[in-house]
Order: C-alpha cells, then structure tokens, then sequence
C-alpha cells in the first residue's frame, strides 16, 4: 500500500485528490521506470496497480470535485488498463497449472507441458505489447494527469463547507460502496457464476481502496481493509479457476486437433513402424486438457464452499460493523479543521532541540485584506515540500485550510509575496502527547514555541526543559502572528 500523506481527512475533497493523485503518479512512474529490467519481475504488476489506485480515486471522488477529470483522460487510463490485462492473464493461468502438476499422472502432464509453452508464448508477447502501451501512453497520462492535479481550476476558494471535507465524502462513498457489495455478494449464486463474482470483486476492491486512504488513522477502517483482502483473494481465485476451466476446455479442442493432424502426418510417412506411430499417440496433450478441466471444477467447488461459508453466513455482517464504527468516526470529523494551540516568547533556544528533528521554512504571504494565504516551502535536507494556507480568526482557535503544492506553482506564486516573509527552523520536540514546536528565527532574534492541544479545555504545562525560558504567552498577541512577522 503506498505512504498516503498525513492529514487527509481534514483536507477538502479537491485538496486530497490533488495529493493522492500525484503520490499514486510517483509510484506509477517510479514502477514505469523499472520495467526495461529483464530480471524486475513486479514492476509491470506494480505499474497496473498504481494505475488501478489511481483511477478508483479520481472515480469515487469525481462527484465532490468541481473539475472532474477530462473524459479523454480517463478514457486513456482505461485503455492503458486494459492493455495490461493478458499478460496478467496469461501469468496467473501459468503459475496455477504449476501448482497443480503433482496432481496429474505422467501421460497427462504431457498436456500441461503443451499448455505452458503456449501460454508462455502468450505471456511474452502480452508482456512485450503490455511494455509497448506503457512506452506510448504512460508519460503522456502522467504529464496530463499532473497538470489537471495541479492547475486547481475550478476548485473551491471558499473555506470548504463542513459536508466537503474528504472525511464526510468519505463516510458517503463507504455506505454507498458497502450496500453496492453487499447485493452484489448476494447475486453470487454459484461456483460457474463468473460474470458476479467478477463483479462483485471489483466491488470489493474499490471499497478496500477506499478504507486504505484512512486506515492508518481509522483503525475499523484498517480491520476492514483486512477482511475486504481476504474476501478480495477468494473471489480472485475463484475467478482464476472459472478462467482456467474455459481456457482448458478451449485447448483440450486444439490439443485433439493437433494430435490427429500429426498422427495422420506420422502414418502417411512411407517406411514408418510401428513404435514411432505408438510414440506419437502418446503425445496427446488432449487427457491433460481434461484432466486440468476436471481440477479447475473441483476448485471452483472449493472455493465457491469457502466464500459461501465466510460471506454468506454472517461474514459480511462483521463487515458491515467495521465500517459503521469508521463512518461514524469520520462523520465526527465532519467540520473544517480548526487550529487550537498555545505560544509563548522564549528568552533562547532550549537545549531540548539538540538532536531533534528539524525543517527549515520559507514563508510569506500573497496579496490581500481580507483573505490572507500563506505560501511554505518546508525542508528536511531530503526533500522540499510545498503549501498553500489559509487561517481564518485568532486567539486559541483558529479555522486552517491547507493543501499541498507543486514547486511550480510555488515558484510561480513566489514572487507575489516580496516584502512579507520570514525564514525560520522548526524543532518537534515530543512531551507525553503532545508536541512542542520550537521555532528559531533565522532573519532576527526571535524564539517562539507553540503547542497544538486536542481541545480548547485542554490544559498544559510546559515541561520542566521549557519552562525557565519562557518570558510570557504570546496567545492571540497580534504582534506574534507570523504574518504580521514578515517582513
């Protein structure tokens, strides 16, 4: 599962879109970019879901955007998509005849090896095709993508209200997407129902995808993502094997082709005896067509008695109540985020810093009375990372709005804000719960710390390495706003 960024819930619809969107772009490219190794036998897997996360994103999402994506554009991942599907095909049906190759006597292992030099033609040529699409479509797809993520046209300037926050959409599209499974569960009716248990797959693979954007701050979400996996492997396999059956069904028809045209080539040979004609008999790939056919049934039985046994005996039911238990704590977080901390003016740097993690910040501010948006560049000596902010009110509580940028956009905006800036390193100093952040001006002699609180009624006591440095608290002090700081 890709590292999805921090603080998603908070953020509007189109903000976590546009941060999803270019986390799920890097690992797309970063998987593009290994496939010319012969030897990275993921990378096309990788690729596929990367691209398969992406666009179950912007497709769930698309109703709480303002500019969806450009038809064009989602019309050429689907493409991209599908143009990957054979070599997959081709590769599942090629490790499960290995898997069952104990269970087939010697004259039908014959077949199987028949079968597998097909199919690894097969595989092969997909995979060359598959790499070809990639070549073509990939980077065009990235270029778009990134643009449309980027450019924000359309989206909202207004402080978001509190039913678009990506916490609310999210506790819409998980109901929404657990009754779609729950009937498309129930119209799996038997172990040859390809067409619905493909579908309900699907289903649940956008739900789990879902549940993944928060799993790692919703924990019924992440219990969730557990189940919907398991459920996700069944019916996979499930389908594998009905894929199988029809695949063997149609070879065991060439295979029996094959072997009659070559017994009638070895006894129309002049001179021919009889134990050559007996070996070519031999070499009939058809009972191994069959007997494959036969394993391919008696899993789908199998498989078919454990999904039934799991969901649709009460298995779904625990389902459901993990992701009731994550709607109603994304539902809690409805409201636009709102900031609620503590500063205090410091007579020096705490001796605490020495050793804790560190970014250095770039801020300032664009033009503007009413609306004031901040632009930060943030770096660790690793890597820069960019922000837009809007802060609306004062004092202990604060409404923050907050997206990621690009460096482009950054650059560009950049310029706009000459005259009101200020430089200055952050240090994240833990305390129990909470975390003290220790800012050292690097353009004056300044030292200010700031602890955020969970609750407004949250008390605090700085902690007995601060404390001495304190000179007084600065909360509200319009002196200490870092807006009004830059200069």
């Amino acid at each position: 599962m890709p590292r999805y960024p921090k603080r998603l819930l908070s953020r509007s619809p189109q903000d976590a879109v546009a941060a999803l969107g270019v986390t799920l772009l890097d690992e797309a490219r970063a998987a593009r970019d290994r496939l010319g190794d012969p030897d990275d036998d993921e990378a096309l897997h990788d690729f596929r879901v990367a691209l398969r996360r992406l666009r179950s994103v912007l497709r769930a999402l698309r109703p709480y955007l303002d500019d969806p994506p450009p038809k064009k554009l989602r019309n050429r991942m689907r493409t991209l998509a599908r143009a990957t599907n054979e070599a997959r095909d081709s590769e599942v049906q090629i490790a499960w005849i290995r898997s069952q190759r104990d269970r087939l006597t010697r004259g039908q292992r014959t077949g199987a090896t028949w079968l597998l030099a097909r199919l690894e033609t097969r595989r092969r040529a997909a995979y060359d095709a598959s790499r070809r699409a990639v070549d073509a479509e990939a980077g065009r797809i990235d270029r778009r993508t990134r643009k449309w993520l980027t450019a924000g046209r359309g989206w909202r300037e207004a402080p978001v209200a509190a039913d678009y926050t990506l916490a609310g959409a999210l506790a819409e599209l998980l109901k929404e997407h657990e009754a779609i499974l729950e009937e498309r569960l129930v119209g799996v009716r038997g172990a040859d129902d390809q067409e619905a248990a493909h579908s309900a797959r699907i289903a649940a693979k956008r739900l789990r995808y879902l549940c993944e954007l928060v799993s790692a701050e919703i924990k019924p979400a992440g219990r969730a993502v557990r189940r919907l996996k398991g459920l996700q492997d069944v019916l996979g396999e499930l389908h594998d094997a009905q894929v199988a059956d029809r695949e063997f069904a149609a070879a065991s028809e060439l295979a029996a082709a094959e072997h009659a045209r070559r017994l009638h080539d070895v006894e129309a040979k002049r001179g021919v005896g009889e134990k050559e004609i007996r070996a070519a008999r031999r070499r009939n790939a058809t009972p191994g067509m069959l007997a494959l056919a036969r394993l391919a049934r008696e899993a789908q039985q199998r498989l078919f008695q454990r999904f039934t046994g799991k969901w649709h005996d009460g298995g779904f039911a625990d389902l459901r109540r993990e992701l009731d238990e994550a709607i109603a704590l994304l539902g809690e977080q409805r409201l636009p985020p709102v900031e609620i901390e503590r500063k205090y003016l410091l007579a020096s740097l705490p001796e605490a810093v020495r050793g804790a993690e560190y970014v250095e910040i770039d801020q300032g501010w664009l033009p503007g009375e009413r609306l004031q948006e901040r632009l930060r560049k943030a770096s660790n000596g690793a890597e820069d990372r960019f922000y837009r902010t809007v802060k609306l009110g004062r004092g202990l509580t604060r409404t923050e709005i907050e997206e990621e940028a690009s460096r482009e956009l950054f650059e560009q905006l950049w310029p706009l804000t000459d005259g009101r800036r200020l430089r200055k390193r952050r240090y994240y100093v833990p305390d129990g719960s909470l975390t003290w952040e220790i800012d050292e001006f690097l353009d004056r002699e300044l030292v200010l710390a700031e602890v955020e609180l969970p609750a407004p009624e949250t008390s605090v006591a700085p902690p007995p390495w601060l404390a001495p440095l304190i000179e007084r608290e600065v909360t509200g002090d319009p002196a200490y706003l870092n807006v009004n700081l830059a200069t």
